[in-house]
Formats: C-alpha cells, sequence, structure tokens
C-alpha cells in the first residue's frame, strides 16, 4: 500500500510540473477581477512586513510567503519553526518538543528577526538553540521576508523576518457594541500533547470612535517524546500565554496598549551515551508591553510604536534541583517612528527612525557571558513607485550601535566597548505586475552587528549542552542579497519560481573543537566570508473544481568561501507533493501528500548527517457554520506509515530518531 500511495504521488508530481512548466511559458491575458478566483492555492493579496505600506504581493520585488487562514489553522504547532516549515524556503531547527527555531535559505539564530505585531523580540541573542519567544496560536497571520530585510529592521534582519501578526480590535459604530469569542483546541499523539487557546473580546462605540478589547490565553503541554525507536527521554515541556490588549479608533486616529505573559518549562535531552539519565531543564518567563498609534492628517500618517520586553531564562543541570546552573535575564525597550507621507514625485513611502536600548545581566552558579548593554539608533526611507508596467522600490538606512561591558572577573574580561556602524539599500522592480506573468529582480544588503554571546562567551551552556567560547575582536557581518523570480497567476495556475545568490562578508559562525567524532560538543566562535545559493519552488494546479495538485521544493547551496567547507545548520533538499480536494460550500477537505529530504552530502566539520528520508501525511476536516460562527474540525495524520529517519535539522538526529505517526486532532469555533 505505501508503495503504491508513493508511486501516485510521483506520478501526480511529474504530471504538475508538465502542467506548471506550460503554464509558465504560456503569455496569458489578465484574469478578469470580477470572477470568482477559482485557483488552488491564491497567492497572498496583501503583505506589509516588507514594505512601508500595505501592497499587493504580486508588486513586492523582494520574495515573501503568508500564512492566514485555514493554511495557518492547520499548520499551527507548539513552534514557530514548525508552524512555518511548510513554506518554500523554511526549515525549523527542533531542539525538543517546544523549540524550533525558523531557518530561512539557511539562515537562523540572530540572523532572523521575529517580529511580535510589528514589535521586535530579543529572545534569540543568547544562542543557536534558544527559541524566539512568541505565541502563535491566535494569530491572524503570519508574514515572512526572505533575504536581507535590513533597510525597514536593521541588525540582524540578514537572513529574514517572521512577523506573528495578531487580528485587530473589534469596531463598534453607531452606539453598538460588541461582544465574542472563539475557542481552538488540539491533541498530537506523538507527545500525548493537548493544548487550549481562550479569546473574548467586543467593542463599544464611544463618542466619535470605538473602544476595543481583548483578552486572550493559551496552554498547552507535552510529555516525552514517541518515536518509532521507542521514547526520548526528558522532552517534555509546558506553556502558558496571557495577553490583554485594550484600544480607541477613531476618524483620524487610534491608539493601542497590548501587555503579554509567556511561561515555559522546557526540559532538554542530552546523548544516553556520554549523559546518561540527563534531566536538565530551562524555565522562560517573557513579558511584553507595547503601545501603538497611528495620527492621520491630510493623506498622510504619523505611526508611533513604543515597547518593552522582559526575558529571564533559567536553566537548571536536573529536574529536582532549585539551583540555577545558567541564570540570563534581558530587559529591551524599543521603538519606532514611521512618516507616511503623501506622494512625492509619484512615490509612496515612508521616513523612520528606530531605537532600541538592551540590558544584559546574568544569574547563577554558572557564568557564560558577562553583563552588557547594547544601544542602536537607525535612520531609513523606503519608497515605492509604480512606472507603466513596472512596479519600483527603493531604501536605505544608517545604523549605529554600541555594546559595552563593565568586564567579569570570572572571564577574565575587563572593561569593553565596543562600536558597530552599517550602511544598508535595497533596489527592486516587479515587471508587468498586473499580468498572469511577472518577473521581479531585487537586489538588498543587510548586516548583523556581534552579540555578547558571540564577543564574550567562555563557559558551559546548559541549555546547549555545549562549552562555547566567543571572540572578541568580531567584526560587522555585511551581505549583499540578489533576488530573480517568476510569478504566475492564473485562474487554473498559481506558481512561484527564485533563484537567489547571498554573499556574507565576514560572517560569524561556530566552530566545533575537542572531542573529536562528536558534533557541536564544544562550540568556538570563528569569522569569515559565505555564499549561499538557492532556488525555491511553490506551484498549484486545479485539476478540477475541487481537486488541485500542489508541489513545493527548495534547494540551498552554502559555503564558507574563506576555508571552502560548508556552513552549519544548512537544511538539503527537499520536495513535497499535495493532493487536495476541497468542496468549499459544504467546508470539507482532505489531502494527501509526501515529503522527500535528500541526505546532506555538504556537512560542516564534524556534523552528523541522517540518510534522505521520505514521509507520507494525510489530512481531512470539515466546517459548518453555527447561528454564532463557524466551526472547524480538523484532523491529520503525519507520518502515516510510522516511518523511521532522522532530521538533519535536528539538534537530537545523533541519538533519537524524529516522531513516529501522529495524529493531530483540531477544533476551533466563534462563540
Amino acid at each position: 500500500m505505501r508503495h503504491l500511495i508513493i508511486r501516485l504521488l510521483s506520478i501526480c508530481a511529474l504530471t504538475a510540473s508538465g502542467l506548471s512548466a506550460r503554464a509558465l511559458s504560456a503569455q496569458q491575458q489578465p484574469a478578469d477581477s470580477s470572477k470568482r478566483d477559482t485557483t488552488a492555492r491564491a497567492l497572498p493579496t496583501l503583505q506589509v512586513t516588507a514594505t512601508a505600506v500595505a501592497t499587493e504581493a504580486r508588486r513586492i520585488a523582494q520574495p515573501t510567503a503568508l500564512l492566514t487562514g485555514a493554511e495557518l489553522r492547520r499548520a499551527n504547532s507548539a513552534s514557530l519553526g514548525e508552524t512555518l516549515q511548510q513554506i518554500p524556503g523554511i526549515r525549523s531547527l527542533s531542539m525538543t518538543t517546544g523549540i524550533g527555531k525558523p531557518v530561512i535559505r539557511g539562515l537562523t539564530n540572530n540572523r532572523v528577526v521575529t517580529l511580535a505585531n510589528g514589535q521586535r523580540t530579543e529572545t534569540q541573542q543568547w544562542g543557536h538553540d534558544h527559541s524566539p519567544n512568541v505565541e502563535s496560536a491566535d494569530a491572524e497571520r503570519l508574514e515572512v521576508v526572505k533575504g536581507p530585510a535590513s533597510v525597514l529592521y536593521g541588525s540582524d534582519a540578514l537572513g529574514g523576518v517572521v512577523n506573528v501578526v495578531r487580528r485587530p480590535l473589534p469596531i463598534a459604530e453607531h452606539g453598538e457594541r460588541v461582544t465574542r469569542g472563539r475557542i481552538a483546541t488540539a491533541w498530537n499523539s506523538a507527545a500525548h500533547s493537548p493544548s487550549l487557546t481562550l479569546v473574548g473580546e467586543g467593542a463599544s462605540a464611544v463618542g466619535a470612535g470605538s473602544l476595543g478589547w481583548r483578552l486572550s490565553g493559551t496552554g498547552r503541554r507535552a510529555v516525552d517524546l514517541r518515536t518509532p525507536g521507542g521514547i526520548v527521554p526528558n522532552t517534555g515541556n509546558m506553556t502558558g500565554y496571557t495577553e490583554g490588549a485594550l484600544g480607541w479608533q477613531g476618524a483620524r486616529a487610534d491608539v493601542t496598549g497590548t501587555g503579554s505573559l509567556r511561561d515555559e518549562r522546557i526540559q532538554v535531552a542530552d546523548d544516553p551515551i556520554t549523559a546518561p539519565n540527563y534531566t536538565g531543564r530551562q524555565q522562560i518567563r517573557t513579558l511584553r508591553g507595547t503601545v501603538d498609534a497611528n495620527v492621520r492628517r491630510g493623506g498622510q500618517r504619523l505611526q508611533l510604536q513604543a515597547g518593552i520586553e522582559q526575558n529571564r531564562r533559567a536553566e537548571f543541570g536536573d529536574d529536582r534541583t532549585k539551583t540555577v546552573a545558567l541564570g540570563l535575564l534581558s530587559r529591551t525597550a524599543s521603538g519606532f517612528a514611521h512618516w507616511h507621507h503623501t506622494p512625492i514625485a509619484g512615490a509612496t513611502g515612508v521616513f523612520g527612525l528606530a531605537v532600541q536600548h538592551t540590558r544584559f545581566s546574568t544569574f547563577g552558579s554558572q557564568t557564560l557571558i558577562p553583563d552588557n548593554t547594547a544601544r542602536s539608533l537607525g535612520v531609513y526611507v523606503l519608497e515605492q513607485r509604480n512606472v507603466g508596467d513596472f512596479a519600483l522600490s527603493a531604501g536605505a538606512r544608517h545604523d549605529w550601535r554600541t555594546l559595552s561591558t563593565p568586564g567579569n572577573g570570572v572571564l577574565g574580561l575587563l572593561p569593553t566597548d565596543r562600536a558597530f556602524t552599517a550602511t544598508t539599500g535595497t533596489l527592486g522592480a516587479v515587471y508587468r505586475p498586473t499580468s498572469p506573468l511577472s518577473v521581479a529582480v531585487n537586489v538588498a544588503r543587510g548586516f548583523r552587528s556581534p552579540s555578547a554571546s558571540d564577543l564574550f562567551a567562555n563557559g558551559f551552556h546548559e541549555g546547549t549542552r555545549a562549552f562555547e567560547i566567543g571572540r572578541a575582536d568580531l567584526r560587522v557581518e555585511s551581505s549583499v542579497n540578489v533576488d530573480a523570480a517568476l510569478r504566475l497567476r492564473t485562474t487554473r495556475v498559481t506558481g512561484e519560481l527564485t533563484g537567489y545568490v547571498n554573499r556574507i562578508r565576514d560572517y560569524i559562525y561556530l566552530t566545533p573543537v575537542g572531542m573529536p567524532g562528536r558534533a557541536l560538543d564544544s562550540l568556538q566562535i570563528e569569522q569569515g566570508n559565505a555564499r549561499l545559493v538557492g532556488a525555491e519552488l511553490g506551484a498549484a494546479v486545479s485539476l478540477t473544481r475541487t481537486l488541485s495538485l500542489q508541489t513545493t521544493a527548495d534547494v540551498v547551496h552554502a559555503t564558507n568561501t574563506s576555508d571552502r567547507t560548508a556552513l552549519p545548520f544548512v537544511p538539503p533538499p527537499r520536495a513535497v507533493l499535495t493532493m487536495r480536494w476541497d468542496e468549499r460550500a459544504p467546508g470539507r477537505h482532505a489531502s494527501l501528500s509526501s515529503e522527500w529530504n535528500t541526505k546532506q552530502t555538504r556537512t560542516f566539520r564534524s556534523d552528523f548527517a541522517p540518510q534522505a528520508w521520505n514521509v507520507v501525511s494525510t489530512s481531512a476536516g470539515f466546517s459548518r457554520l453555527t447561528p454564532r460562527g463557524l466551526v472547524h474540525v480538523d484532523l491529520s495524520v503525519r507520518n502515516l506509515f510510522d516511518t523511521r529517519y532522522r532530521d538533519f535539522m535536528s539538534r537530537y538526529k545523533e541519538f533519537a530518531d524524529a516522531a513516529g505517526r501522529a495524529f493531530v486532532l483540531r477544533v476551533s469555533a466563534d462563540l
């Protein structure tokens, strides 16, 4: 049965490739916008993270991706990386069942900026295994920018940006009052993991405006991961998240305040051969507060945001002790001001200023990095203009950043001050954006300033189970990335084929030292140059009114050009083929998919590369309209045949299999 399904999927893949190729080569007439969209998977209509204003996706030169609606509901997982990894060019660097870091085109950690509703987060700055502590269970959409986005987001946006966008607060008009709610629950059998999200929100008309509010909470728990090779000990986790928002919306101004608290308890496994019966854990608490405001006058808009974030991470050597082995605490204040101006010489865009102040301190019995303070300031401009059949964009930015430490006797570090500057820019064009076939080209420069962990680390990191050594003379990373894309959208076929070259100067990376034969046990910071070359494909073909074939693929070839070796954490080539049946009016759906991952033949130093693997998954579900709203029921079976394999992007790949057959049941409803 399994071989028959795989053979059928292979035949379908050849069919889809032929249909996509013929569609891409055909000269289509513009689609009639008055007709209902019957595409199998329409390209995102609007995207704001990559641009200064909401822009139709086909008019954005830089590659972007969007997860929203049913796709986001079905993909939502315990970690941000796992939720996003179905997008071409994005993988998840996983560690235990609660940590999954987005890897965009072979770059991760603090080369990918994570935003919580537009607010920059700083929870990945202490190491390559530290997950972005952002909750997506009640997000309206996830927006992704692939490639450098430093013009809008400054340091660290060298590989890309992920923005977790909340739903806007309800609006009440003409004396009315709005009250509504949502509930979503899920169960994952691989880790016996239940989750529950509750949302209540409402609005009342107040004078000439509307006062809106929202309260939401999410809780999830997981026990040790089940795999075909057995249970992986000490991989459970528990997460609780609460959020409240209050906002006023008027004709010419609006202001919204949001506060959230996220508590996590994450168990961290280790190799049972080198560390038998290890029971270490992390306890993480993230507090976040944001105030957003907009003032509109005569076609112009002033957008302001101010935010604070506190992230406290305590790491323990075993599950019984209350003594903190390594404690890390950061307090960040950040903000930006954007002036969205009226057209100037036909161009619309934004002038912006962004500031950030972060204070890091450590506690516990171990010392990894010294206390330090980082400050940054950036000024920038990003403009867009349509000229005939071209959609043009251009931007520039300059950043100043300082990092200072009072020193640390344990680390043998004297008081130190470092200053970094960087100038970045972007230039893009999309040709014939209103036709079915468009061509996009984008050139962007990004940068990343060295973090305190890069510069000064010198100790055992309990969370990564490795001894880490920094390098105090690091320079700023800078990159130049060139993208070229073909995009197609007709009533039957949608697709995007993208190729890119990203050259990084002064690339900062961790290299293993000591203990030969073991990957990444002791790590030392080095610096060189790098080149990443890759391609991504996403296509969907409507075979009938209800049946469609979807395929995605991505590959990236990454080289340290200083010594001709491979780069770390770079995923192997992957292809996914999905046959989908959607009956929209009754709201029923079903799918069958197969994912192929090749063996990574270009490994970084002594890194371990598992064999190639293929898993088949399936899903089905339905939606029903009730007097209160929609009810959705979705059931998926991942790794249908309980295939035993190890994922190259798992930090446990040397001693643990990936999850076996997993039944995932999701039920959500409007109240």
